[in-house]
C-alpha cells in the first residue's frame, strides 16, 4: 500500500510505524541518516507535517522555526533534498545535500531564530510581570502583607551535618542526635512536598501556618495548571489569618525545589520507609540508600535535575562534590 493511502491526512503514522513501512535496507538507511543528522549538525526528526504533494513528511531542524531539511517517503526510498536513498551511494549524496544545505548558513539562521524568541520572551516577560505587579497591588489592599503569601517550607538538610554524620560514622562515633536530625530532616521535606503536591493537582492548597486544606479554585483533567479565571491569582483566606494566591503558591514550591517530578517514587519510598526505622543501624542504611540514589542519578547523564537538589542545600556543583565524596570514600 502506498505512504499516502496507508497514512492519510487524519492518521498520523507512530515513528514505529515509519520504520515498519521501509524495507529492511531502508529502514538501516534511514536510521544511518538520522545518526548522521544528529552528529555532524545537531538537528533532530521531530517536526512532523502533512503535505498535500507528498503525505506525511519529517522535518530535521532545531525548531519547527528554524528547519533544515524535509524527508519525504516513496514506497521503495526516502527522499532527501532532490535525492533518493535507496542504497549507500544515493545516501553518501543525501548527505552532501544536507552539508550543502547547512553551510548555506544554517546557524545564522538558527541563531537569529533564537535571538527573535528571546527578544518576544523578554517583552513577554515583561508585559506578564507589570500585569501580575498590578494584580498584587489590588490584592494587598485587602490583607495583612505580614501574613499574605507567606510561605514556610521544610527547610533541606545542610552539607555540613550530611557530612559530619559520615565522618562520625566513619570512625565509629556515630552521632545519634545528629542521625535523627538529618534523617527526620529528608523525612519531613518530602513527606511535605507529597501531601503539598497532591493537593495541588486537586486545586487545593495546605496552610503553611495551621495545615488547614483550602480550596484554590478548579484545574484541568492534567491537574497541571490552574488558569486566571479559575481563581489562579485570587485570594485564598485561612481561618488562622493567613492568605495565599494559588499562582505564588506553586511558585515558591517550586522555587525552593521542593520533591516532586519523576524522582517522586525515591522520595515516596523514603517516606514510608523512615518511621519503621528504629534502631540507628536502620537509619543510617536508609539514609545511606537515599544518598546512594542521589549518587546515581547525578551520574545518570540523564535530562533534568538530580535528586540530591531536592534535599540538600547548595548549588548542584556544590552538592555534587559532597555527594561523590561521600560515594567513593564510603562506597554507598
Amino acid at each position: 500500500m502506498e505512504w499516502q493511502e496507508k497514512y492519510p491526512k487524519k492518521t498520523k503514522p507512530s515513528y514505529d510505524e515509519l520504520l515498519d513501512y521501509f524495507q529492511p535496507h531502508i529502514r538501516d538507511l534511514f536510521t544511518t541518516f538520522e545518526r548522521e543528522m544528529r552528529s555532524q549538525f545537531d538537528v533532530s526528526n521531530k517536526y512532523h507535517k502533512f503535505m498535500q504533494t507528498a503525505g506525511w513528511s519529517y522535518g530535521f531542524g532545531r525548531s519547527y522555526s528554524c528547519e533544515l531539511l524535509t524527508v519525504t517517503i516513496q514506497d521503495d526510498c526516502f527522499d532527501v533534498l532532490g535525492v533518493s536513498v535507496k542504497d549507500d551511494e544515493s545516501l553518501r549524496k543525501a548527505l552532501n545535500a544536507a552539508k550543502k544545505a547547512y553551510d548555506d548558513g544554517f546557524e545564522g539562521r538558527y541563531a537569529a531564530v533564537c535571538a527573535l524568541r528571546r527578544e518576544s520572551q523578554i517583552a513577554r516577560t515583561k508585559v506578564r510581570i507589570e500585569r501580575e505587579q498590578q494584580q498584587m497591588d489590588k490584592l494587598l489592599e485587602h490583607v495583612d502583607p505580614a501574613k499574605f503569601n507567606q510561605f514556610k517550607w521544610h527547610k533541606k538538610v545542610s552539607r555540613r551535618d550530611l557530612n559530619a554524620l559520615y565522618q562520625g560514622e566513619a570512625k565509629g562515633m556515630l552521632d545519634e542526635a545528629l542521625l535523627d536530625d538529618v534523617g527526620l530532616g529528608f523525612y519531613l521535606r518530602c513527606k511535605q512536598a507529597k501531601e503539598v503536591r497532591e493537593c495541588m493537582d486537586k486545586g487545593q492548597i495546605i496552610c503553611l501556618h495551621c495545615g488547614a486544606i483550602l480550596t484554590a479554585g478548579r484545574v484541568s483533567p492534567t491537574g497541571a495548571k490552574i488558569a486566571k479565571k479559575d481563581g489562579g491569582d485570587a485570594l485564598v483566606h485561612c481561618e488562622c489569618g493567613y492568605s495565599y494566591t494559588y499562582r505564588e503558591y506553586r511558585r515558591s514550591c517550586n522555587a525552593v525545589n521542593m520533591p516532586g517530578g519523576r524522582a517522586m517514587p525515591i522520595f515516596e519510598q523514603y517516606m514510608e520507609k523512615w518511621p519503621g526505622c528504629k534502631t540507628a543501624s536502620d537509619k543510617m542504611l536508609l539514609i545511606d540508600w537515599l544518598i546512594h540514589e542521589c549518587h546515581v542519578t547525578l551520574m545518570s547523564g540523564i535530562a533534568g535535575r538530580s535528586v540530591c537538589i531536592n534535599l540538600i542545600e547548595g548549588t548542584l556543583t556544590q552538592i555534587g562534590d559532597l555527594i561523590n565524596k561521600l560515594a567513593y570514600e564510603h562506597n554507598l
